[in-house]
């Protein structure tokens, strides 16, 4: 409550973030080049006491578990406008977050808003056939690679998850499957057993799950000087030590989001398909955060070329509303039981809203060339914040592909040793009260900014990014 001293707990997360406050190196000692902006103007400390009153409020009433992130900042939302957020305090924050890669489109695009008011006001319960099912399918058959023809909607990832593995299974008659170390594909029991490292006290969980190491050549398994992806040759060896024989998929994801922002090496990806189909298996590619032009392509693994046997979406497709899907071909999506009679239904999936958000949010995408404009603006955000691997002692490697960029932090450039959580936390919340707000993933910072972010906003983020990260304390 307002007035009360703050609890001992966060006044220690905030130490770190206090600590650099008025340690900012003066904007012209940056050495980068960039359009011009408004200057960056430091904050004097958000969220406030209403913020902090009404989240507190909540925390006595909620489940606990809620995202650190969020419980790091304590903010409570009055509104919202493309890549601003602000606070009932009126703080305004640019939202590099966006729910992990939610908004797409910017908060409160008109499209997506008046069309979700055209069908509430029309109806919204039940999955029979709609107009905005139809114009959704319609526009998606002219999106999706070719054979990959057929899409069942859901209502989360996870949920996705799980419906592939039982298509996946369904198909090939086997039920093993393979993932990848630091990989993330949700919190559902089989999604879980796809997560290595989120598995602790949660067994036992279903058999014929394993895992190898990822393609992370910023920590490469192998400690290769070179690549020519011999880290392959872990994943064929895992195969043949753990599996009975019954393979029915590998799943990846083009870009590890959790693991900060790991994209896939070149080749990979195209290699793992063709060992899939070499042990009879499907490729699924866990495209939730990076399809529909986050990347600054239109899938992931457009940028290795190839079309996986199932892909999974979500997240940016709908603007904020909650969908997902399973994408595949007629003949995969035609195995049973997969496709029996409410085999592969959801309770919501399908739902004239959610088609109505989906359509809108797609339909924003192509008209804006938001995939485009992902692909440019991305380069010259990576471009800039690569500055920092030479020149602030906290940053070990950035990197990523269009909007999906990660900042790896790290106690010491030649040993990598990653930095503590405590570290992470008061860096997210030092740039939170400078108005910028990120995702964070392991010691890494994870940048979401909607596709149709303007330009001098992003260059401005970017600002304040590098002003903390050069900061005195954080060295």
């Amino acid at each position: 409550m307002p007035g009360n001293p703050e609890p001992e707990e966060s006044r220690n997360d905030r130490s770190f973030a206090m600590s650099l406050r008025f340690r900012l190196p003066p904007e012209n000692g940056l050495r980068v080049s960039r359009p011009a902006t408004r200057p960056v103007e430091l904050l004097p400390g958000p969220p406030g006491a209403g913020s902090r009153e009404h989240w507190r409020e909540e925390q006595s009433l909620i489940g606990p578990g809620l995202p650190a992130v969020m419980q790091w900042a304590e903010l409570t939302i009055a509104s919202a406008s493309g890549a601003f957020l602000t606070d009932v305090d009126g703080n305004e924050y640019i939202d590099l977050l966006g729910a992990s890669g939610v908004n797409s489109i910017g908060h409160s695009h008109p499209a997506l808003v008046a069309a979700l008011k055209e069908q509430v006001d029309s109806w919204m319960v039940g999955a029979y056939g709609s107009r905005a099912r139809l114009d959704m399918l319609e526009l998606l058959q002219r999106m999706l690679p070719p054979g990959l023809d057929r899409i069942q909607l859901y209502s989360g990832g996870a949920e996705a998850v799980e419906a592939a593995l039982r298509l996946a299974k369904a198909y090939t008659g086997k039920y093993e499957f393979l993932s990848f170390w630091d990989g993330f594909h949700g919190k559902t029991l089989g999604a879980l057993a796809l997560t290595s490292g989120a598995r602790k006290d949660l067994g036992p969980l279903p058999p014929g799950f394993f895992s190898a190491p990822f393609a992370n050549c910023y920590r490469c398994p192998l400690r290769c000087a070179g690549c020519d992806l011999a880290c392959l040759d872990l994943v064929r060896s895992v195969i043949r030590e753990q599996s009975s024989g019954a393979l029915a998929a590998i799943i990846v994801e083009p870009v590890q989001g959790k693991a900060g922002n790991v994209p896939a090496p070149p080749g990979y990806l195209r290699a793992l398909k063709e060992l899939a189909h070499e042990h009879g298996a499907l490729l699924i590619a866990d495209e939730m955060i990076t399809g529909f032009g986050r990347t600054g392509e239109l899938f992931g693994c457009d940028h290795d070329g190839i079309i996986p046997d199932i892909a999974l979406v979500g997240k940016g497709m709908a603007g904020g509303y909650p969908v997902s899907g399973v994408i595949s071909s007629s003949e995969i999506m035609s195995a049973a039981p997969f496709s029996d009679p409410s085999a592969s239904s959801s309770s919501y999936g399908g739902f004239p809203t959610a088609c109505a958000a989906v359509a809108a949010t797609l339909g924003v995408i192509v008209e804006e060339d938001l995939v485009a404009r992902s692909r440019t603006l991305g380069a010259e955000l990576i471009a800039r914040l690569k500055e920092l691997e030479g020149s602030a002692p906290l940053v070990g490697e950035v990197r990523g592909q269009g909007l999906m960029i990660g900042i790896e932090l790290v106690e010491d450039r030649e040993t990598r040793a990653p930095v503590s959580r405590e570290t992470v936390q008061g860096v997210f919340r030092y740039l939170l009260e400078q108005g910028v707000l990120v995702m964070v993933g392991g010691n890494s910072l994870r940048l979401y900014p909607p596709l149709s972010i303007a330009p001098e906003t992003a260059h401005r983020a970017v600002d304040v990014i590098e002003r903390v990260l050069l900061a005195e304390g954080a060295q």
